[in-house]
């Protein structure tokens, strides 16, 4: 993390101000600019920071073979929550993500896109409920 903080106080102090800020309500971060400036560090700071003030800081960062799985980073960004997540979730939505997740098989034929995607919004829905501060 050193070398994501040499020469970058402003935008570790915007980090710092985000973090800050998330208790009072929605808020969002974008880190742009040019390849190899040094997005990537800052983002695994903000992370960093964001976990030691116990936030919930779903992240995935899926290897250039593991980005053509259908679902490998839903698996990264719910891991340490799922249960939480799934127990929230209507019986269709529940299905759907368990078989995306492998933690069941599929009936018939796979979940369709539509009920995949409200289960996950459903399930990010009901994690973001709890607040910033419920980190288990």
């Amino acid at each position: 993390m050193e070398r994501a903080r040499f020469g970058r106080q402003a935008e570790l102090a915007r980090i710092s101000s985000f973090l800050d800020a998330v208790p009072t309500g929605p808020e969002a971060l974008i880190l742009g600019g040019e390849a190899v400036i040094g997005k990537s560090a800052l983002w695994l700071d903000c992370v960093a920071q964001a976990r030691a003030r116990s936030y919930r800081a779903l992240s995935s960062r899926p290897t250039e073979s593991e980005a053509k799985l259908s679902f490998a980073a839903l698996g990264d960004l719910l891991d340490g929550v799922v249960d939480e997540a799934l127990d929230a979730l209507p019986s269709p939505q529940r299905s759907a993500l368990e078989v995306a997740l492998l933690r069941a098989e599929a009936d018939a034929s796979p979940p369709d896109r539509r009920t995949l995607s409200s289960a996950f919004h459903g399930a990010l829905m009901a994690l973001a409920t709890a607040g910033p501060a419920e980190r288990r």
